[in-house]
């Protein structure tokens, strides 16, 4: 092999080997309030992802069970940690079961989705 040859298998493996992080797209690590949890009101939801996130783009929304949507701030993500997506819950939350659904649009603009429900003890 000439050296023409090895540098082309050598940047070939580099790109095979570097793609599969490139396609990555931000997934939910944890939540807070926990998926599936009982807690008191939370002032705020919390979503952890596995990579930053653009505020801008992405969502939670907040409702009840056989009711309407819960009034939430604009979405934010922490200054300390890009890869946290912050809202304030406008309201004190009584007791009952909550579903958080949301929506993500990663740093490198790939799109995630999911919902969970937590319970709001009494």
């Amino acid at each position: 092999m000439n050296r023409r040859s090895i540098v082309r298998i050598a940047a070939a493996l580099a790109f095979a080997f570097a793609a599969p992080a490139a396609f990555a797209h931000a997934q939910l690590e944890k939540a807070m309030p926990p998926v599936g949890g009982a807690v008191t009101s939370p002032a705020e939801i919390r979503l952890k992802f596995s990579e930053g996130v653009e505020p801008r783009f992405s969502g939670i929304a907040l409702t009840a069970e056989g009711a309407a949507a819960v009034p939430l701030g604009q979405p934010s993500v922490d200054p300390a940690d890009k890869s946290v997506l912050i809202v304030k819950v406008g309201k004190t939350l009584p007791p009952g079961l909550y579903t958080v659904t949301w929506h993500a649009v990663s740093v490198d603009t790939h799109h995630t989705q999911g919902d969970f429900q937590f319970t709001v003890k009494p």
